[in-house]
């Protein structure tokens, strides 16, 4: 059997994890996604691959056209020469793009790498639904701790699943939801992004198992609303258990084609498709369906995206925070447009004209990413973060007069959830 590429991610989960053991136990995958009766499935057809592309920057627009996220690129592309970047593709994709010009290798693993990460994430990861799945576990969590916790479906998905978000604070169920400040850890809006959801998933457990022995921890649940859905798309998370296959499948699992099961056509970025700026134009986001980024037939057209919209609205976040897991970016809203300065430690809030380029969204990736985020200001502010596995690589501290950095306020094309509190994508 031919070993496909996994993501060092797995591993990474465990890293991050380490410091606080959090409590773990293998689901059964839902069959999320079987073909209708009396249909062949085809997997092989559509499975998405990871291949590495040695490309110019000329060829930078290739990738983008082919449906690759400008920002998990993963290497700025030089003006002069080459820079290798990893790219996910389809066969029929890859072959399109080597008739292009564009070189492409197929990533794939050892036998013993292979071993390797499935053992490390043997007991880690689970899907949503299922018994031993996160929704499981959210339910259960709020049934232990029921002066701290409660737990409300904030809409379904498309194929009808409700999002469970879980709400921390004293007296959860008898004070009014937003009622004190309130701070929302979402996760795995993409979903092959599995470190995700196990990030927020042991955050919650961090601040309830600690909450009797750190005055600290005490002091911020007891005073502040904190918020935890660990997936805002649990279709396409299951979708990822179902079948290797699926394993690097990003977005929902909308039938785009309506032709009763999902293939590389179908499916919306969910985190493409809010409604503030929607369709802006086709480098942050794409009109393809069969594109990684396609933004849906319409704005909010997705029941996954109306619920955290809704949600936010009802709510008022103080501060939110999307952790996804690719490019290594701090990414803060409105993210519609590139090559904007990075918000100083004084300041969060958007430049009320932001800087216009014509270059591709390579262009605020000039420098490695802030270590240090700006100061939390009392206005609504949303951020989205790419996970590291471990450290961020090459990390220097920020400074007020730095020129813009990795750290960016987003790209074109992309919108945040609401008026009030709005995310930028990856």
């Amino acid at each position: 059997m031919r070993h496909k590429a996994r993501s060092i991610l797995a591993v990474g989960a465990l890293l991050l994890g380490g410091a606080g053991v959090a409590p773990v136990a293998q689901a059964q995958p839902a069959p999320t996604a079987s073909p209708p009766t009396g249909r062949a499935a085809q997997p092989d057809a559509d499975e998405v691959k990871v291949f590495r592309a040695d490309v110019t920057q000329r060829q930078v627009p290739l990738l983008l056209a082919a449906g690759q996220d400008g920002h998990e690129l993963g290497e700025q592309v030089p003006e002069k020469g080459t820079a290798t970047v990893e790219v996910y593709l389809t066969d029929q994709q890859a072959q399109k793009l080597g008739k292009q010009g564009v070189k492409l290798t197929e990533h794939t693993l050892s036998t013993r790498a292979e071993k390797r990460v499935e053992e490390a994430a043997e007991g880690v990861f689970r899907p949503y639904s299922g018994r031993g799945g996160l929704k499981e576990e959210i339910l259960r969590t709020a049934r232990e701790h029921p002066g701290l916790t409660k737990v409300v479906s904030i809409g379904k998905t498309v194929r009808g699943q409700d999002i469970l978000a879980l709400k921390l604070t004293r007296h959860a169920d008898r004070t009014r939801d937003g009622a004190k400040p309130a701070v929302l850890y979402m996760s795995n809006q993409h979903a092959r992004e599995w470190i995700t959801p196990e990030m927020t998933r042991r955050l919650m457990h961090h601040y309830l198992d600690n909450y009797k022995k750190d005055r600290r921890i005490k002091k911020i649940v007891d005073s502040t609303e904190l918020w935890f859905v660990l997936s805002a798309n649990p279709d396409g998370y299951d979708h990822t258990f179902a079948d290797d296959d699926n394993r690097l499948w990003r977005k929902n699992l909308r039938d785009v084609n309506g032709d009763g099961r999902i293939s590389t056509g179908d499916g919306v970025d969910l985190n493409r498709n809010f409604a503030y700026k929607w369709g802006y134009d086709d480098e942050g986001s794409s009109p393809d369906p069969a594109s990684q980024t396609y933004r849906g037939a319409g704005p909010n057209s997705e029941p996954e995206t109306r619920a955290i919209d809704a949600f936010q609205k009802r709510i008022g976040f103080t501060f939110g925070i999307n952790y996804h897991s690719a490019a290594e970016l701090l990414l803060y809203g409105v993210g519609w447009q590139v090559a904007t300065h990075t918000p100083t430690t004084s300041s969060t809030r958007p430049s009320p004209e932001p800087r216009r380029t014509p270059r591709s969204p390579d262009t605020a990736r000039r420098s490695p990413p802030s270590c240090t985020p700006p100061t939390a200001r009392r206005t609504a502010t949303r951020r989205t973060s790419t996970a590291w596995p471990c450290s961020p690589p090459r990390c220097r501290p920020a400074s007020p007069s730095r020129t813009p950095t990795r750290t960016t306020r987003g790209r074109r094309g992309t919108a945040g959830p609401s008026s009030r509190s709005r995310t930028t994508r990856s």
